[in-house]
């Protein structure tokens, strides 16, 4: 099988894993229990916490509540700030997952003001129209860093300061989900406008059912859950040691990963597509990407027909949002972006990760080559040329 879907979800590492198994085994105990520091229960969480403080350059590890994940995450900042209100201006932009966008929706139907900001045709956030969005009455705005199609990268920096210069008062947040282990984030520096951030440890080599949010030090947020009062009463619930477990060494990997081999890999590959098949539109490629994501659509191809070809011959590739997958709208993203639906539907995403190798991408352009009842000519290239 050869995986190249990784911004749907990656593979846990050796390390990741090894990580998990003392605390599914041996040291399975509560890590809540007042026994825990005797147990080493505890350590895991703790670790988590630290290591994505050192990753994203936080205050410190005490900004950080573990969640399920980003959709958790991101459903409980829409939440919070809108809790024992009846109105105000929530903004976000029009190519958000829908973990935001519904949410949104949800808000609009109870009274709430949303407004949606279009991206232009690279798929960035149009800063003018963000510029007029921002009044006093602005609560939320919630723009992602990169986005899971594209891998455009959204000028977070930028954004944050519009925001308060324009709406001192309202809360930044942003779904990094995709840009974790793959970009470097400083939230103590470009970021620093940033209130919320929201993540998912299975998108960087961690395991899935673990993620987080980022809460400024000094901000307060309603809490998710109520109970146990476990996570400094943030998010109560028996605390999922074997995933904090691995969590902590994904981000502990994802500190020290270098992203140009990687980078290398997704040009090499866009030069070899363009060069076998001219017409092939490479989406977003005039601007700032994930350094691993590469979106294009064929001509005269159906993008979903073409991925279920290349799954039968067990190449994984993704069609767009990969919680959406199939769904017969096609590309949310490309659509926002006004590309026409004769382009979009031939659709295909590759998102590389550091098992990805340049043999992958050569068997993935000869079965597309070969589907499209094109020749051509595929010289390999040797891994330490990267």
């Amino acid at each position: 099988m050869i995986y190249l879907d990784n911004n749907a979800t990656t593979q846990p590492t050796a390390k990741v894993v090894e990580a998990m198994l003392p605390y599914l085994t041996d040291c399975y105990f509560n890590a809540s229990a007042s026994s825990a520091s005797y147990t080493g229960a505890e350590k895991p969480y703790h670790e988590a916490a630290s290591t994505m403080a050192t990753l994203l350059n936080a205050e410190e590890p005490d900004c950080f509540t573990f969640t399920s994940g980003a959709t958790e995450s991101n459903n409980w900042v829409f939440a919070s700030i809108t809790k024992g209100r009846k109105s105000g201006r929530i903004v976000i932009s029009a190519i958000e997952h829908a973990s935001v966008s519904e949410p949104a929706a949800e808000l609009a139907r109870a009274g709430f003001e949303i407004v949606q900001i279009p991206v232009d045709d690279q798929g960035l956030v149009q800063i003018d129209a963000l510029r007029a969005s921002l009044s006093e009455d602005t609560i939320l705005v919630s723009i992602m860093a990169a986005n899971n199609e594209t891998g455009v990268l959204e000028p977070i920096a930028k954004i944050g300061q519009l925001i308060r210069e324009h709406s001192p008062s309202a809360s930044f947040h942003t779904d990094a989900t995709q840009a974790i282990g793959k970009i470097d984030v400083n939230l103590q520096s470009d970021w620093q406008d940033v209130d919320f951030l929201s993540f998912s440890g299975h998108k960087f080599h961690g395991p899935k059912g673990i993620g987080g949010l980022y809460i400024r030090q000094g901000i307060e947020l309603e809490a998710m859950l109520l109970g146990g009062g476990q996570q400094r009463g943030q998010r109560s619930g028996t605390i999922n040691t074997p995933a904090l477990a691995g969590l902590a060494s994904a981000a502990a990997e994802a500190i020290n990963l270098k992203i140009d081999k990687i980078s290398n890999m997704r040009d090499i590959f866009e030069t070899r597509l363009l060069e076998a098949l001219p017409g092939t539109q490479i989406h977003s490629k005039s601007v700032a990407r994930l350094p691993n994501t590469s979106f294009f659509s064929l001509v005269r191809e159906d993008g979903e027909e073409v991925a279920e070809r290349l799954a039968a011959s067990g190449i994984i590739v993704g069609t767009g949002a990969a919680c959406s997958s199939g769904a017969i709208e096609g590309s949310k993203t490309l659509r926002s972006m006004g590309v026409p639906h004769s382009i979009s539907s031939g659709g295909l995403r590759v998102s590389l990760s550091k098992f990805s190798t340049i043999a992958e991408l050569d068997a993935l352009l000869s079965n597309i080559l070969h589907g499209s009842n094109r020749s051509g000519k595929i010289v390999p290239v040797n891994e330490s040329q990267l």
